[in-house]
């Protein structure tokens, strides 16, 4: 009968066990990714071993024991913040972390994580978290000029300059091996250098529409008689004809015929006329009573005629140079006259510029003396300019800057009767020394440059090339990547934090509410790798979210209410069995 008391007893210290994990469990209902527990409790071994082809059993145990704490891995509901490094693991995997000076990895599911005072990413306690490092990162120098763009680059309380450091780009991290990861250390003074453009695609709708204009032809000296005698004292006469050339396109009756005679001293006098149906003209007698007729008198002959315009499109679209500065590649088409029957011919003339000056234009002051091989001085308009070199210089007027001609290169680009491009002779560019190639377009395609008068194509321009960029800010992505975000709209990876994963998470010994570590009953850490032998995470990181605790209120009530109850029953079991012993021994007497 004394066995019914440590049965209760053993029943009490078991359920006090449980009632102690479920009230943990509570605690810890707000803890950042805490995981709960459930109490497992075992019955104590039997008095007697009944023999296996028994078919009885007169056996009676001896109570119950706590065995062991079963640990709970739901994933816990993720909670908005507004830190980038409160991380939360969305599947299964733990962060690693480390102390200053323990060559022990930790293991947590609690993700809020700041910058220490040196850059590292570290918890609550202290312990960095660990990453893969991109390696992308180093020293490097910069001018005062750049550093100071960054604002204060100073260290408190002393004038030391502090270390830049220069990124280059990279989209991705891969995950080094288990053994490889380390702390993660972010600068705040981080350089995204400048790269220059080396390919620049353009397209547009080059217009072939046949415009014409009243046009000022010069005619060829075979048309005419090149030296005039005069016929009579003060008085010529001159003759000749026109064709429909390259030059005089479709001349008719009636076009004007202008012709400018020259004397020996100089003077000028213009006589005009009209060509007739035969395209002939000609003038008899004309006075020319003003001019020196002692000397044969010089003619040029010119007619004003409707004639074909040749059409211009002038496109820019900026580039950056080796140095970062932005250029412009400056690109002018004009047709040729006449147009085919058939497509359109253009002369293309691209210039790559970089920014020399702003074009000024001063007031004349009559107290200064201006060297005039420096400057272009109008005294009536009252003004003075500078004079810049056209073969080195570009002057916009329209913006009022002036551009370093760094390349000029020709060509011709033919279209066919569809507007689709069918030659380009346009040569590769140099941008400050990088080749710089520009892609007008697919032959026998209308993905770039296009002459038509039918289709409808806006202005396209795509390049590659960054200017410098200066650090705004760190975040992660969902591929578990540290992303440095710089003043230019560009990012780079710079680290990869680690997801690890055990064969068995229940293995882990558990050294604070939040913190575990490797045991042989949970295996060593392990990368999920895929079919090439590449580690990759396996889990979700999520950046400004928190994993809660994933402990249920109302089922650790409930386990209370269970709990309470097997207590009180396993307490009632010792004072029923106290009565029976008492019964027993008033029996006696």
């Amino acid at each position: 009968m004394t066995s019914s008391f440590y049965n209760g007893i053993s029943g009490i210290k078991s359920q006090q066990f449980a009632m102690d994990v479920q009230a943990n469990n509570i605690a810890n209902i707000n803890t950042s990714a805490y995981k709960g527990s459930s109490a497992e409790i075992s019955t104590l071994f039997s008095t007697v071993l009944t023999g296996t082809y028994a078919s009885y059993s007169n056996d009676k145990g001896l109570g119950a024991q706590s065995q062991t704490t079963a640990l709970n891995l739901a994933q816990g509901v993720l909670e908005n913040t507004d830190s980038p490094f409160d991380l939360a693991i969305q599947g299964d995997g733990w962060f690693g972390v480390k102390g200053q000076e323990v060559t022990k990895t930790y293991y947590t599911r609690a993700g809020s994580f700041s910058l220490d005072a040196q850059g590292s990413l570290v918890n609550a306690d202290g312990y960095y978290l660990m990453a893969t490092p991109g390696n992308n990162i180093a020293p490097t120098s910069l001018d005062a000029a750049t550093l100071a763009k960054f604002g204060t680059y100073y260290n408190a309380a002393t004038t030391t300059a502090v270390t830049p450091y220069a990124i280059t780009p990279m989209s991705d991290v891969p995950l080094e091996s288990v053994g490889s990861q380390t702390k993660v250390t972010l600068p705040d003074i981080l350089y995204y250098p400048p790269v220059a453009t080396t390919k620049v695609s353009y397209g547009a709708n080059l217009d072939p529409t046949i415009k014409t204009d009243k046009v000022t032809v010069p005619l060829s000296a075979a048309d005419y008689t090149a030296t005039v005698t005069p016929s009579a004292v003060g008085q010529v006469s001159l003759s000749g004809s026109v064709s429909n050339t390259t030059a005089l396109q479709s001349p008719q009756k009636g076009d004007t015929v202008t012709i400018t005679l020259t004397d020996v001293n100089g003077n000028t006098k213009k006589i005009s006329t009209e060509l007739d149906a035969s395209l002939n003209w000609s003038i008899s007698n004309s006075d020319v009573s003003g001019l020196n007729t002692t000397s044969a008198l010089t003619a040029n002959v010119s007619v004003t005629s409707n004639q074909e315009t040749a059409n211009t499109a002038h496109y820019t679209t900026g580039i950056i140079a080796p140095d970062g500065s932005k250029g412009i590649i400056d690109m002018t088409f004009t047709k040729q006259v006449p147009q085919a029957a058939s497509g359109s011919t253009w002369d293309a003339n691209i210039k790559v510029l970089s920014y020399f000056e702003d074009y000024t234009v001063e007031n004349y002051d009559s107290t200064k003396t201006y060297d005039t091989s420096v400057y272009n001085v109008d005294t009536v308009k009252g003004t003075v300019t500078k004079i810049y070199d056209p073969t080195k210089y570009y002057v916009d007027t329209s913006t009022n800057k002036v551009y370093n001609i760094v390349d000029t290169q020709t060509g011709t680009l033919t279209f066919g009767g569809a507007g689709q491009l069918l030659s380009n002779s346009v040569p590769a560019l140099s941008n400050g020394g990088t080749p710089l190639e520009l892609n007008l377009g697919t032959v026998g395609n209308f993905d770039g440059l296009i002459s038509s008068t039918t289709i409808k194509k806006a202005n396209v321009s795509t390049s590659n090339g960054s200017a410098e960029g200066f650090l705004k800010d760190y975040a992660m992505d969902t591929n578990g990547n540290v992303i440095a975000e710089f003043s230019n709209g560009k990012s780079s990876a710079v680290a990869k934090v680690a997801i690890y994963h055990f064969q068995n998470d229940q293995g882990l010994t558990q050294d604070s509410s939040t913190l575990f570590e490797a045991s042989n009953n949970s295996g060593k850490p392990i990368f999920y790798t895929d079919k090439n032998g590449e580690s990759f995470l396996g889990s979700t990181i999520f950046s400004n979210k928190l994993e809660g605790s994933n402990v249920s209120m109302a089922t650790a009530l409930t386990e209370l209410l269970i709990t309470q109850k097997a207590f009180d029953a396993s307490s009632k079991s010792i004072t029923t069995s106290d009565d029976l012993i008492k019964n027993a021994i008033n029996m006696k007497s």
